[in-house]
C-alpha cells in the first residue's frame, strides 16, 4: 500500500472522530481561526461540509480532495501525487492534533461530582463585558457550590486546586488556601457558594480540579473532585429551540418578555465576542 493511500484512509477516520466530536460539543465552531484558515487552503468548501445533519458530507469532500491522488501512479504523475500527498499530510496532522485537543475537553459548561459524600456543583459563563479579543483576554465566571451531602460530621475545605486548559492545549495550574478566603465548616446537609472569575488567552477551555477537605472528629482528609466543565461561549441556539423560545415569549409577555429580552442582550454580546476573536485571529 502506498503512502497516499495511508494517508487518504487515515485522513477518514479522522473525520469519523470529528463526526463525534462534533456531536459531543454541539457546534461546528471547534477550530480556531488559524486553523480555519489552513483548512479552506487544504479543503476548500470544508466549512459547509461541517453544516449540521450533513455528517457523511466532511467525508465526501476529503474523498473528492484527496482519493484521486491516491489511485494516480506515481511515476507518472509525480508533481501532482507529491503535492496531494503533502496536503494530505498536512491535513491529517491539523485534523488529528484538534481532535486530541478536543477530546480532552469537557463539552458541557456544568459538572456536578460526588466523593465520599461531599458533592461539588459547578457552571461557567463567559463575560463579555470583561473580555477583549484584540488583547487575548477571554474572562468566564464560575459558579461553585459544595456541599456536605452524606458525611456524618462537619467537614472542612482547605484548600483548592485547579487545572485550566486552554484551546491551544496550554496549562495552568492554580493552588491555593481555602474558597475565596474561607475555610468553610459544614454540617450535614450544609452547603458554601461562591462565584469566582478565571481568564484564558483563547476563546475556549476546561477547567477541573478538586478541593481538600478534613473531617472536623475523624481528622480523615480527601480530596473532593471538582469534574471537568467548558469555559465556552453560549451555543448558537437550534432552529426548534428558537422557536419555543419565541412561543414563550408570546405565551408568557410582560415580564416573561423582559427576562427573555435580558438573555437575548447576553446572548447577543457574548456573539460578538466571539466574532471579534475571529477578526483578531486573523490579523
Amino acid at each position: 500500500m502506498n503512502v497516499a493511500r495511508v494517508a487518504y484512509r487515515g485522513l477518514l477516520r479522522a473525520t469519523r472522530r470529528l463526526d463525534q466530536q462534533l456531536a459531543r460539543h454541539g457546534t461546528v465552531d471547534v477550530f480556531p481561526e488559524n486553523e480555519c484558515a489552513r483548512l479552506r487552503e487544504l479543503l476548500p468548501g470544508y466549512k459547509i461540509a461541517l453544516a449540521p445533519n450533513s455528517r457523511a458530507a466532511l467525508r465526501a469532500l476529503v474523498g473528492d480532495a484527496f482519493r484521486a491522488g491516491a489511485r494516480l501512479d506515481a511515476r507518472a504523475h509525480a508533481v501532482d501525487v507529491g503535492r496531494r500527498l503533502d496536503d494530505a499530510i498536512a491535513a491529517y496532522a491539523l485534523l488529528n492534533r484538534r481532535l486530541a485537543l478536543l477530546e480532552s475537553m469537557a463539552a458541557d459548561v456544568s459538572s456536578d461530582t460526588l466523593t465520599s459524600g461531599v458533592r461539588v456543583r459547578v457552571r461557567s459563563a463567559l463575560l463579555p463585558e470583561m473580555s477583549d479579543p484584540r488583547e487575548g483576554e477571554f474572562w468566564y465566571s464560575y459558579t461553585v457550590v459544595v456541599k456536605n451531602e452524606s458525611v456524618d460530621e462537619p467537614v472542612q475545605v482547605v484548600s483548592r486546586r485547579w487545572e485550566i486548559r486552554d484551546e491551544e492545549g496550554r496549562v495552568q495550574d492554580v493552588l491555593g488556601v481555602g474558597l475565596v478566603g474561607f475555610q468553610p465548616v459544614l454540617e450535614r446537609g450544609a452547603e458554601f457558594e461562591y462565584t469566582s472569575r478565571v481568564s484564558l488567552e483563547r476563546l475556549k477551555g476546561t477547567m477541573s480540579g478538586d478541593f481538600t477537605v478534613v473531617g472536623q472528629r475523624s481528622g480523615a482528609l480527601w480530596e473532593a473532585v471538582v469534574g471537568a466543565f467548558a469555559l465556552s461561549p453560549p451555543r448558537a441556539p437550534t432552529a426548534n429551540a428558537a422557536a419555543a423560545d419565541a412561543d414563550a415569549a408570546r405565551e408568557g409577555g410582560g415580564a416573561s418578555g423582559a427576562k427573555g429580552k435580558g438573555r437575548g442582550g447576553r446572548a447577543k454580546k457574548a456573539a460578538e465576542v466571539v466574532n471579534k476573536a475571529a477578526t483578531a485571529a486573523k490579523r
